[in-house]
């Protein structure tokens, strides 16, 4: 059975068919295109194009070599033990850096609010509508985001643990 987070994976990026194709994979070390086309009965384009899109995440891996006889190359593919944790890594950057931009934005900012319609506004925004809510005309109230500040920095510090962690 393969693991799940890379199942999961393979599910959002590409699909079932892919899914289909990382169950099968995680049976053996190696299997070939005709054993893949064999068990999913898939057409043998379609088949190559996921293990290329498979191969593109660096989910998979393959090897290959000529056949004497046919003189065709024969793929051998297996999944990439290391594939997995490259992707989430890549992708737990992209969040770090997302999530340190929007710290940024918090920490930089004074906000405001009304109090009616819990529509937030910078400081500038505020400012701009005469600190008075454009929907119903009540008076916007200051608002404290140390709560928001604080989650942020703990999501920064567990990711930035998990990656070092995970080098």
């Amino acid at each position: 059975m393969p693991d799940t987070a890379l199942v999961a994976a393979t599910r959002e990026l590409i699909g079932e068919e892919a899914v289909k194709l990382i169950e099968i994979l995680s049976e053996k070390d190696e299997t070939t295109d005709d054993e893949l086309i064999q068990k999913t009965g898939m057409k043998l384009n379609n088949l190559r194009k996921i293990l290329y899109q498979l191969f593109d995440q660096n989910l998979v891996s393959y090897r290959r070599v000529r056949d004497k006889e046919a003189g065709w190359f024969k793929y051998y593919w297996k999944i990439n033990p290391t594939g997995l944790n490259i992707l989430l890594n890549t992708k737990k950057r992209k969040i770090l850096s997302k999530l340190k931009d929007r710290l940024e934005y918090e920490t930089t900012n004074i906000f405001f609010m009304c109090p009616t319609h819990n529509t937030r506004y910078t400081f500038d925004e505020a400012m701009e509508i005469n600190f008075q809510c454009p929907e119903c005309g009540n008076r916007l109230d200051n608002v404290q985001n140390d709560d928001i500040v604080a989650v942020l920095k703990i999501k920064i510090s567990e990711i930035e643990k998990n990656l070092a962690e995970s080098s």
